[in-house]
Parts: structure tokens; sequence; C-alpha cells
């Protein structure tokens, strides 16, 4: 009697567990409070998170010579508050650390122009007061046999800027290099305000290429090229804005805790690059117990990541006019999201809402394998007026409310073309759109007419 009462109890878990529907990626599962970590009991993370060190200016004593100087100092022409100071890192006479010398001279606010037909400058700038940085770019006359912009190159283990709290510094026309930063990444900055404008970060390290603890963070119309297992791009309780920028990373695009105040991320792209192993998130969105702010996305395309978008608990994302493409997961929430009149291109589920509530409209949603739209008991969606594209028969599945099925050759063509979006990291590709235009061209979703049942045969048909 023991063993057939232990057999009948193993038969019965048995097609419990069959029967039960498990989560579509377990990679990208939201830790909830009542579900244990497996994935990271069996296999646990091998290296913590490098985070660089918060810096404090005031180490080095400015006004008197550094080590390998080979002049006087200051040189000649630099004075005390002066306005503009040019910077040419080929000059002998300029020491090992010209810019950082320089910014020293400038006034609260000044502009400090560094000289491309000089070569690269080899050294970790460090922003104490507020300046603009500028590059100039490649000369028309006289440029040389080889011309390059204007660009900074850190040494090996060490960043390209540090930015000291309560400075604000504006980067222009330059180019970033860290080519073995080990756990350094190429932009620090702590409670400060920084922004990158046409300029291209290029990182090979442990660490995020462009890192901000507080503070805000701007890109425009720059490229951050980022070889990490981190992310590309860490804001860490800042205030984020980013347009008409391209981020490439190889794990994570994105990762950031929006602060108090409205972050966005607008006419963007955060694409991944083609390794062996598949990525992780493309924008990573984590919320704040309290002062977490918001974070809007509009005109971005996301593409190549195995979760396009994931929100931790408390993260507040409102996304529209975007565009998700070679994901496993488009989206995946545990916080407070609204998703509308976006296109997703998933392999396994387009959204999974594991909790919080979520609201999505007017999306598009295709290349699904599992489900379109995936809702947890306990959370909550308000959805409506979603087109999903099914290749099968839309008469012979159940669709939940506010999905209507299409079939998968009504797929507007646009939605697979992704020629705009490849090429040279260095292209202006933001010229091109995410899904504004395309989605106006497309036109709206909408509630759909219920899809006939195929007719019957007709009386007697295949009798002899």
């Amino acid at each position: 009697m023991r063993l057939l009462t232990a057999a009948a109890a193993a038969i019965a878990l048995a097609a419990t567990a069959s029967t039960a529907e498990a989560f579509p990626d377990q990679a990208a599962r939201v830790d909830q409070q009542i579900r244990p970590n497996f994935g990271g009991l069996i296999t646990p993370p091998l290296k913590p998170r490098a985070r660089p060190d918060r810096w404090k200016p005031g180490r080095y004593k400015w006004g008197r010579p550094r080590p390998g100087w080979p002049g006087g100092y200051p040189p000649p022409g630099w004075r005390p508050d002066q306005q503009v100071i040019t910077v040419d890192c080929g000059d002998p006479w300029a020491g090992p650390t010209p810019i950082s010398d320089a910014l020293q001279y400038l006034v609260d606010g000044g502009i400090l122009y560094v000289r491309s037909r000089g070569g690269v400058c080899r050294e970790t700038v460090l922003v104490e007061r507020s300046a603009i940085i500028a590059g100039e770019g490649i000369p028309l006359f006289d440029a040389g046999p080889n011309p390059q912009p204007a660009g900074i190159s850190a040494p090996d283990g060490a960043p390209c800027l540090r930015v000291a709290p309560g400075a604000r510094v504006e980067v222009r026309d330059l180019t970033l290099t860290a080519a073995k930063a080990g756990r350094a990444a190429c932009v620090e900055a702590w409670d400060a305000e920084v922004a990158l404008v046409r300029t291209k970060v290029d990182y090979w390290g442990d660490s995020p290429a462009v890192y901000a603890a507080g503070g805000r963070l701007i890109l425009r119309e720059s490229v951050v090229d980022a070889r990490t297992w981190d992310a590309a791009l860490v804001a860490d309780g800042a205030v984020l804005d980013i347009a008409r920028t391209r981020i490439i990373g190889e794990e994570t695009g994105v990762d950031v805790t929006p602060a108090s105040g409205e972050s966005r991320i607008d006419q963007t792209g955060i694409m991944t690059r083609q390794t062996a192993g598949s990525a992780g998130n493309g924008v990573l969105v984590r919320g704040l117990r309290s002062g977490s702010g918001n974070l809007t996305v509009r005109n971005v395309v996301v593409c190549g990541w195995r979760n396009g978008l994931h929100l931790d608990r408390g993260a507040q994302v409102d996304v529209s006019r975007s565009r998700f493409c070679r994901t496993t997961v488009g989206v995946v929430s545990d916080g407070q999201l609204r998703f509308t009149e976006s296109a997703i291109g998933s392999q396994d589920v387009g959204v999974y809402i594991a909790g919080g509530h979520a609201v999505i409209q007017r999306n598009r949603i295709h290349d699904w394998s599992r489900r379109p739209i995936w809702v947890e008991r306990g959370a909550t969606a308000d959805v409506a007026d979603n087109w999903v594209y099914y290749d099968g028969d839309c008469w012979g599945e159940r669709w939940d409310q506010g999905l209507h099925c299409l079939r998968g050759d009504r797929l507007p063509q646009a939605l697979r073309d992704e020629s705009d979006f490849g090429g040279d990291a260095g292209r202006s590709w933001w010229e091109s759109d995410g899904y504004d235009r395309g989605y106006a061209r497309d036109g709206a979703p909408s509630a759909l007419p219920p899809s006939q049942p195929p007719s019957k045969p007709k009386r007697g048909w295949g009798r002899r």
C-alpha cells in the first residue's frame, strides 16, 4: 500500500508539472519575493559588477612642475582666469597632462580647444570646475598624411575623463578611447552634469564605457561602442537625456536608475554586437523605493538582445513609437509600464508582465512562438487594440481581450528591413527613423471584426 501511495503521488506531481507552463525565458526571470533565484544558485555570477571608486579631487598640486615636464610651469601664454585656452598635444613643451593643467587656468565655464593636428592626447582628464572641452575637426588645409579628429586616449587601467561633484562639463567633437581600461570606465562622473556632443567613445574593459552616479548625463549625436561584459552605459540615480545617439554593447546596452525628474531616450539605437552568446538586456531600468523618476522612450530601436526592455520593481517607463527587433522576449516588466504604438519582433513572448501594472495599447507584435502578451497572476494590465501577426489559422486559436489576429503576410515590410541599422558604428544612423514615421505610414492598430470561420464543405463533398 505504501508503494502504491507513493507511485500515485509521483504520477500526480508529474502530471501537474507537465501541465504548468514555464516562464518563457529563464535567464530573464524577474526576481519575486516568493520565487527563489535558482539560476543564480546553480550558475552564480563569476564576477561582481565593477564600479569605479568615487574620485576625490585635489590630490594634485596644481601650479607645480609634474614629473616629466620638460620646461617651466606654466607654459608661455597661460595666465590665471583665462576665457579660452588651446592645447596642442603634439607640442613637446605641453607636458604629460596638458588638458588637465590647462583646465586649472580657465575661468568657470571657459572653453578649452584641443587641436587635432598635434595627435592624440594620452592622459586622464580631471575636471574640477565647469568647462567646455571642444575638439578641432580635421583641417582642410595642411591636414598632413593621416588626418585624424582630435582625441583623448586613456592610459592603461585609467579612465579618459573624470568629473568631480558639482562640476558641469560639455565635451564636443572628440574621440575618447580606452583600449585597456580594465576596471576603469572611460567617462566617470559623480553628482556632476556631463554632456557628450558629437563625441565617440571607444571602450575595451570590464566596466561601463560611460558611468554617471547622480547628477545629469546628456548625449547628443554621439556613439558609444563598448566591448565589455558590463553595460555600455550606466546612469545610477541620474537624470538621463539621450537623443540622436547610437549605443553598441555586448551584455547590456543601457542600465539606468532614473533619479527624481524626467529622463528620456529619443531617436536612439541600442544595438548588440554580433557575438557567439546571446546578449542580455537592451535597456535595463531599475526602480527606487522613493524618489524614482520616470523614463520616456520614444522613436528608439532596440535590436538583437535577449530582452529588449527589462523593468525592475519601482521602475516607471513610458514607451511609444519604438521598435524592438530580434529579441527573445521583447519586454519584461515588474514595474509601471505604458507601452503604446510600438512594434515588437520576438522569438518567444512579445510582452511579459511579471508584476505591477501595464498599459499595452495599439502595438504590433510579430514572430512570437508562445504568446504575444503574457500577464502573470497578480499583475494587472490594460490591453486594447493590439495586432498580433500569426502564420497559422487565426480562427483556430483563442485570443485574449485586446488582441486582434492578422495573417503574418500582412505585416508591413518595413518592420523586417534593418538595412539602416547596421554598418559602421560611426555612421550617423540616427538620421533614419526608429518607428515614428513608420507608425504614421502603417496606420494605427485598432479593433477588428471577429475573423470569420472557414466555410463548411458543401453537402455531399467528396462523395462518389
